[in-house]
């Protein structure tokens, strides 16, 4: 018999929660209640004993629970977790084909009831992320889901800041027999390595897939400048697409040697020019050198992070923005993006026309850009949207 151990909320802290939303702050419950280890089965039951939903706890970490169910009829054992991963599955039957790849995020967390949990697929092999300390116990039946699935091997890597908060040990490796590493999948005409041994994220940054889509269709014949470039998914995918020449800066040398791997992979190893600079630097050196471009693509790392950190960011954003703007060629484009939540579409529009204002040049918004459907995005959550992106091109009139 599984046992819950309940947990009270203060007053007026539920209407999030009823509304679908998972996570339950330490701040939001009274005190009292038995000790909380790592996966213990929580009960959240409103300041009037109404049932809440059913979770996991992670009791060193601000979020205190991640709720799974919605009221108390459902158990959260192995076969409940098992399911989730199915549903999740079952949902993106089709994508492969639908979107040209098998590069596809199976597991969104929140937004497939499975909070703090990212699981892709690249090919036959699933790379899962935990970074909920209350779910860890289930990732061995996640990875016996995915087999029993059709996906070979699968290969978690659970590190970072997040661990620490979490209150959980870091963990890379196998789960299942050892696959080979790099990774290889295909987007496109593309195709990839993702290694997540030493790459960032899961290895690949799956999320931005229309964007390099779009960044392709606006390069051809174009010279091109791919700012925080990482491992070249961007820049390749504008080689292939009939770019003249294009400039890839990166500051990390293991994701530009991956770049040039990814090039080489591709045959176009001759149309990129990689090099180890740090973008907010360069951006500032190439506008004194008179450098100019036809499409700039700036992708930055997160820039916000907390709501705290907006002010540094937006700053750093219009700055980047406005030098950028500068290099533009006559009729030039440039792809904006935000991997931020907290950067809302608001904020970053504004920041566009704050920076285009500046620039005593005309330019139009001629296309919004967000994260792909196997990122799905619940309204009732809004931090499982944070992909915003946005192509400026000068007006002609």
């Amino acid at each position: 018999m599984l046992l819950y151990t309940r947990v009270k909320l203060k007053p007026k802290e539920e209407d999030r929660l009823l509304a679908g939303h998972p996570w339950v702050f330490a701040n939001e419950v009274e005190t009292g209640h038995k000790p909380l280890t790592p996966g213990s089965l929580v009960e959240v039951i409103t300041s009037k004993g109404l049932p809440v939903g059913r979770g996991v706890a992670s009791p060193s970490s601000k979020i205190l629970v991640r709720l799974l169910t919605r009221g108390f009829n459902e158990h959260i054992d192995e076969a409940f977790i098992a399911g989730r991963v199915q549903t999740a599955i079952k949902n993106r039957e089709g994508y492969k084909k639908k979107l040209s790849t098998d590069g596809i995020r199976m597991l969104f967390g929140e937004a497939d009831g499975l909070p703090g949990i990212i699981a892709d697929a690249f090919g036959h092999t699933i790379v899962i992320s935990c970074f909920s300390a209350g779910l860890k116990p289930f990732i061995p039946t996640m990875s016996k889901t995915f087999q029993e699935n059709g996906f070979k091997f699968v290969y978690e890597k659970s590190v970072g800041e997040i661990c620490q908060k979490e209150g959980m040990p870091e963990f890379q490796g196998w789960l299942t027999k050892e696959g080979s590493m790099p990774l290889t999948f295909t987007e496109g005409k593309a195709k990839f390595h993702a290694n997540p041994q030493t790459g960032q994220k899961t290895g690949f940054y799956l999320d931005f897939r229309y964007a390099r889509e779009k960044f392709q269709e606006l390069s051809k014949g174009k010279n091109v400048l791919d700012l925080f470039s990482y491992t070249g998914g961007a820049s390749i995918q504008a080689a292939l697409g009939g770019a003249a020449s294009i400039l890839a800066l990166d500051s990390s040398q293991v994701a530009l040697d991956e770049a040039a791997a990814n090039a080489k992979l591709n045959e176009v190893e001759k149309k990129i020019q990689f090099e180890k600079k740090d973008s907010f630097k360069a951006i500032r050196d190439l506008k004194k050198d008179n450098k100019s471009f036809d499409v700039i693509l700036l992708d930055p790392p997160p820039l916000a992070k907390s709501v705290h950190e907006l002010p540094a960011g937006r700053i750093a954003m219009k700055r980047l923005m406005g030098n950028a703007l500068d290099m533009l060629n006559p009729g030039g484009s440039m792809l904006v993006a935000s991997c931020s939540h907290h950067f809302s579409w608001n904020l970053l529009e504004g920041l566009c026309r704050e920076a285009t204002e500046n620039s005593v040049r005309n330019f139009k918004l001629v296309e919004r850009l967000t994260q792909p459907v196997d990122h799905p995005m619940v309204l009732s959550i809004p931090e499982t949207e944070y992909l915003r992106a946005v192509i400026l091109t000068e007006a002609s009139f």
